[in-house]
């Protein structure tokens, strides 16, 4: 790993909340001249929330220098804040009861819908909160902020907000064991001095003994409730004097709901602040007690810090996100949600997902209670998407009967079909398949969209801008599909060459429709990297042939690679290139969402402008893509369906 420092981006001083100070680090690339040249991540849209822990700032420890790795390196705004009571911050509510845990909730409940509405923020972006990084107390009070979202969550509130990824530094698990610190149970215990920096002074801040009680209060044992929607990582020092270290497997024990639900991190010799406890006085004892060669601080012990950036930047990297992701959405309840059709790629379920935010949700009655809690998810069994079926065989389409398929959108342009031919036999199974090509003229598989496109090669973060064309372009092809949801209401399966662009934004269209979140939409979305991975051989074999047509179309005195690169080192596009086109990138599709309500507003303003539908239309194909919580009150799931959502929990492998 590099420790060389990292250019410190443009940050912005924000005030939020009841007097929240905190700072926003705004990815280089988004002010850089050319990022790729530089070697800078594109800037996503996605924001993390960095807390520190009792009598710190935003600004000690790794804090910062986490934040500007985080905007260098993947891409990711942040917003690092002094809670009340420290740093630069406003008091706290009650000075004789000091910072107490209730405060740091509400704090970090600010912040959240500050960053999450961009009504809210200078930079006018609503951010998809990716991450909370929460340090000692700071991730106690995360965990507590959690818990509250988990059981909103559980009882059907459209606001709860849900963070895929939580990540706990130096936390306590048990709470009762502040005492061992500090004489609670004293009668004449009343405060403790601590050194604090307030107002960009280190002074002495009298703790009073209501706010240590807090500390010593929480029941984190209820933690392993939490559902998988929330990834956890923690991190530790085997040497941590404050925190005992068998909290972290404490942690560890409450978190582990699944696979990859929970990472442990140990680091040998490192403290509760990540630095070494014994100072090196001689380069020569480096190997010895600093074999990864980290950098020191001024008091010459080894600066654990550096590893604890590099832990945290790898745990939120898209690969790892991704993993993560797919483990905790291989089933629907007892259904897999991937389907083997043989001789077609990238099949899956787009059903089973939970609806935080319903477009229509039910009125209370006596039927349902305001109380009752209920649960909307997307119907499964009921749409699939895929790759290209012309290839399908017979196995396969004995495999769509089962599904109760009754139809296949092809979303490919007529020379496509021209090229790969369409499935034969689908009326033996009673099928139908329905052309509905989102560009009916022009060539659009991936290989074909290099030519058109070149910069996709370059970067996922361009995409939005075909995907806003096919917005555009494809409203006769959805307009049918959603005639067929609302007429015939019947399962059927829409595909493109790849099952990835054009399947893609008709997947985000009919989730957006039925209020699914946008960070779900992306990351399902983003599964078809996975699905797509047994075609990469015939997709890299047309690739390859596209591109020696665009160099020759180029002529041969160009620099095609310079040309897509824009200036990036030992870059070619048949590596690169090839691997940036294939790719379905999370962040892709967040920057689509939030271009499509820039342009149309909302989905229900899309489809009654662009597609014509009416309002009792538009509610009607919804209400035949939802399922409701089969606990609640007068709702029964088809037995048919055989899905159980109350085992969707837990990932069973």
């Amino acid at each position: 790993m590099s420790y060389d420092p990292i250019p410190v981006p443009k940050e912005i001083q924000v005030t939020i909340g009841k007097g929240i100070s905190g700072t926003i680090a705004i990815p280089h690339s988004a002010e850089a001249e050319n990022p790729y040249e530089d070697g800078y991540a594109p800037a996503t849209h996605k924001a993390a929330l960095i807390l520190h822990g009792q009598g710190g700032h935003r600004d000690y420890c790794y804090q910062k220098r986490l934040a500007h790795k985080l905007a260098a390196d993947l891409g990711i705004y942040s917003l690092r804040i002094d809670f009340r009571g420290c740093g630069s911050s406003a008091e706290n509510e009650d000075a004789q009861k000091g910072r107490v845990l209730a405060q740091d909730v509400d704090d970090i409940q600010a912040c959240a819908e500050f960053l999450r509405d961009g009504k809210l923020n200078p930079l006018g972006m609503s951010f998809t909160l990716s991450s909370i990084i929460g340090h000692s107390r700071g991730s106690v009070a995360m965990f507590l902020w959690a818990m509250l979202q988990d059981e909103y969550s559980k009882l059907g509130d459209p606001n709860a907000i849900i963070v895929p990824n939580l990540i706990n530094c130096s936390g306590r698990f048990s709470s009762p064991t502040v005492a061992d610190r500090y004489p609670l149970h004293d009668e004449f215990f009343k405060e403790v001095p601590m050194m604090c920096l307030r107002h960009g002074q280190m002074s002495e801040i009298l703790i009073p003994k209501s706010e240590l009680v807090s500390l010593s209060k929480p029941d984190l044992s209820k933690l392993h409730g939490l559902t998988t929607e929330w990834s956890v990582l923690s991190i530790y020092g085997l040497e941590d004097e404050i925190i005992p270290i068998n909290d972290s497997s404490l942690y560890a024990n409450a978190l582990n709901r699944g696979y990859f639900s929970h990472r442990l991190e140990l680091i040998p010799k490192a403290d509760h602040n990540f630095y070494g406890v014994e100072p090196i006085e001689h380069d020569d004892h480096n190997i010895e007690q600093n074999p990864e060669n980290l950098p020191l601080n001024k008091k010459q012990v080894v600066n654990y810090n550096f590893k604890v950036i590099d832990i945290i930047a790898n745990f939120l990297s898209p690969e790892n996100e991704l993993q993560r992701f797919l483990h905790t959405s291989l089933e629907i309840g007892r259904l897999s949600r991937w389907k083997n059709v043989e001789g077609v790629s990238n099949f899956r379920d787009i059903g089973g997902w939970k609806i935080h935010n319903p477009t229509f949700p039910l009125n209370s009655s006596s039927s349902f209670p305001e109380k009752s809690a209920l649960q909307y998810y997307v119907k499964p069994h009921t749409a699939f998407r895929c790759a290209n079926i012309s290839g399908i065989k017979p196995a396969g389409l004995k495999t769509l009967q089962e599904l109760g398929v009754k139809a296949v959108f092809d979303l490919r342009s007529d020379g496509e079909v021209e090229q790969d031919g369409v499935p034969q036999n689908l009326e033996q199974y009673g099928i139908k398949r329905i052309h509905a090509p989102v560009f009916s003229k022009d060539d659009y598989s991936p290989h074909a969209i290099a030519i058109r496109y070149t910069n996709l090669m370059t970067s996922w973060n361009t995409y939005v801008h075909v995907y806003e064309n096919m917005l555009e372009f494809g409203i006769g092809a959805y307009r049918t599909i959603f005639e067929y949801i609302l007429k015939e209401n019947k399962p059927f399966v829409f595909h493109c060459t790849a099952g990835k662009d054009r399947t893609g934004i008709l997947g985000m269209l009919i989730l957006l429709l039925l209020g699914v979140d946008k960070n779900t939409i992306a990351k399902e979305y983003e599964l078809t990297t996975i699905g797509l991975r047994p075609d990469h051989p015939q997709l890299r074999e047309k690739f390859v042939e596209t591109t020696r047509k665009l160099r020759e179309k180029l002529g041969d005195n160009s620099d095609v690679e310079l040309l897509i690169s824009q200036g990036r080192k030992n870059w070619t596009i048949e590596e690169d290139g090839f691997n940036n086109l294939i790719s379905s990138r999370y962040e892709a599709m967040l920057a689509t969402i939030e271009m499509f309500h820039d342009t149309y507003g909302n989905i229900v303003k899309y489809m009654k402008t662009e597609l014509g539908f009416t309002d009792s239309e538009i509610k009607r194909i919804y209400e035949n893509l939802i399922i409701i919580d089969p606990q609640s009150r007068g709702f029964e799931v088809s037995g048919a369906l055989n899905w159980d959502h109350r085992n969707s929990g837990r990932v069973k492998l």
